[in-house]
């Protein structure tokens, strides 16, 4: 099986109001399209024509009705507050409160040593201090304590999390291995599974490679991954997945260019769009990067992603695309690293 090393994110046009025009074969994801701003549907999605370089190609689109014709809040048999799911690599949960938590492995195993563990320790990993100068290799697991801490100070009291750890820990104390995929995909499931009874609305997974092609096809889309994203979007969960911070204004990592799944590049405390944040005509929104929490300053799509996810719960409106169309219709301006977009939410609103 192929593994790759996980690798977290720490460190465009404007919408206009046209009509839409019928459907044809030729509108797809990274087409070429002639018109920027005009529309057109295909099927339940909606694609928009957008500047990319300097050409005009259809957007990945968004979903213009869903098969659930019910809009009204999903409420789970608890009542429980909305909750965002965060995968990532393990919490500390001495810092950060987390409502539940749960460890999915796909080969090696969580704490109790088996595949699955729910509850109190399945995810904990104490936060490790730099020893002599030189950092524990198990610090690199820090990482999902912060996301967590940044989903805390923007959902505050309003929302749960569920933390999903999906990293195992190596010998030597550091991040091990995972397949890229089925790691991911096996707690995407978890989600679903478990989507009603944690009132779950959202995922947060700032996670990614830049295993990508070039040109309009550049996505390795893979349908195990992809239908477990629509499967959760049809009980309106929205997989949120960070952009990447490799510097690239045209194109997002995987699996966040998934086109179904919701890509967040970062803007700094000016609002302006970061350099180091990836872009392109499948980025959804921008969101603040740079929080400092207790366990002092980040700056990333990680941050960004963590944040946004929690202001979707935050804000939700009992379905994936009321909540989606309400992000965008609060939507702000903002510019930087050559790029102007009415995408950014300010999520400390």
């Amino acid at each position: 099986m192929n593994k790759k090393l996980i690798t977290f994110f720490s460190v465009i046009s404007l919408s206009l109001s046209l009509p839409l025009i019928p459907a044809t074969a030729a509108v797809k994801a990274g087409a070429k399209c002639t018109k920027a701003g005009t529309k057109s549907v295909v099927g339940n999605k909606t694609f928009t024509c957008v500047k990319s370089g300097k050409k005009l190609i259809w957007n990945k689109g968004v979903l213009s009705a869903l098969p659930i014709e019910n809009t009204q809040p999903v409420i789970s048999p608890t009542n429980q507050k909305p909750a965002i799911a965060i995968i990532d690599t393990a919490v500390d949960t001495n810092i950060v409160n987390v409502f539940h938590e749960v460890c999915v492995m796909q080969e090696l195993r969580c704490p109790n040593g088996k595949a699955e563990m729910s509850g109190p320790g399945s995810a904990y990993l104490p936060w490790i201090e730099p020893n002599n100068a030189k950092i524990d290799p198990r610090a690199e697991f820090n990482h999902g304590t912060v996301t967590s801490l940044i989903a805390s100070k923007v959902g505050g009291s309003d929302i749960n999390i569920v933390f999903v750890r999906i990293v195992p820990q190596a010998q030597n104390g550091a991040p091990g291995y995972y397949d890229a995929e089925n790691d991911l995909n096996g707690a995407l499931n978890w989600v679903l599974n478990n989507q009603t009874k944690y009132n779950i609305v959202a995922v947060s997974a700032s996670l990614g490679s830049r295993k990508i092609g070039t040109g309009p096809a550049y996505c390795p889309v893979r349908d195990n991954l992809r239908n477990s994203i629509v499967n959760l979007q049809k009980v309106y969960v929205a997989t949120i997945m960070a952009a990447g911070n490799n510097y690239d204004t045209q194109r997002v990592d995987f699996p966040a260019c998934i086109p179904e799944s919701v890509a967040v590049g970062s803007v700094n405390e000016s609002g302006s769009i970061e350099d180091y944040s990836n872009g392109g005509p499948d980025l959804d929104f921008y969101a603040l990067g740079t929080y400092n929490t207790a366990m002092g300053i980040t700056k990333g799509t990680s941050a960004a992603t963590a944040a946004f996810a929690a202001y979707w719960a935050k804000n939700y409106k009992g379905s994936y695309q009321a909540t989606y169309d309400y992000m965008k219709s609060i939507a702000l301006s903002a510019e930087g690293n050559g790029i102007k977009t009415n995408s950014f939410v300010d999520v400390l609103k």
